[in-house]
């Protein structure tokens, strides 16, 4: 059998998407009202945090204060082009380019089976598809783009079975794309999510910031 991805490990299980889905709904947390939100015992939630911190998922800093005493720990998900040079998710970004890099080497027309979107060509565009690309890869997903590539086509979800009972689940992970295009700082964004035949076939709407459309579809659990 073979192994699965680093994220599908830390992304599979229920409570750690549960707290991702709450600070993705909710903004910034603290460790206790998480752990209330979620159901856990605020020991387990810690650790959970712990988890998704070191695979770039959440972020966390002290709280600001004037009075004395020690300041409680702010969690958030991770997202925006605000990233920290150094941080998890950027180092994540610069591996991602440099596989990627790679392979072009090694195989030239890799390029050519998956284009960009009509219009957006250049590093900026290369670096987000790069760095969505080994997301994908990373959580387990089986992905490919469109011919126009203005559409993101996700092939049998390996999270079938906890979007059953979850589906709340679809928009976290609708989320953490955008949140991975958002921070590789570039045109490109995730504007749509259709589950055409889910959870065999799920579709989402990629284009340029400057050429955006009021489309944007209903997502399960992103208000959205």
């Amino acid at each position: 059998m073979a192994a699965q991805p680093p994220s599908y490990k830390t992304l599979a299980s229920l409570s750690r998407m549960n707290l991702l889905y709450q600070l993705q709904s909710r903004g910034t947390m603290t460790v206790n009202d998480l752990a209330e939100a979620a159901g856990l015992h605020h020991n387990t939630a810690r650790e959970h945090l712990d988890r998704l911190i070191n695979d770039g998922f959440v972020t966390c800093s002290p709280e600001t204060r004037e009075s004395k005493g020690r300041p409680k720990m702010l969690y958030s998900a991770a997202g925006g082009v605000s990233i920290e040079l150094g941080s998890i998710r950027a180092r994540k970004i610069e591996a991602a380019q440099e596989r990627a890099q790679q392979l072009r080497k090694m195989l030239p027309l890799l390029q050519s089976n998956q284009p960009a979107p009509a219009g957006c060509f250049g590093p900026d565009v290369q670096r987000q598809l790069d760095a969505l690309d080994d997301h994908l890869d990373q959580a387990g997903f089986d992905a490919s783009r469109s011919a126009d590539g203005e559409q993101l086509n996700l092939h049998d979800c390996p999270y079938s079975e906890m979007v059953k009972e979850h589906p709340e689940v679809c928009g976290v992970h609708y989320r953490l794309i955008q949140g991975v295009l958002e921070q590789a700082d570039g045109p490109l964004r995730a504007v749509g999510l259709n589950l055409i035949d889910a959870p065999h076939l799920c579709v989402i709407d990629v284009m340029a910031a400057s050429i955006e459309r009021e489309n944007v579809k209903s997502v399960p659990g992103t208000g959205a």
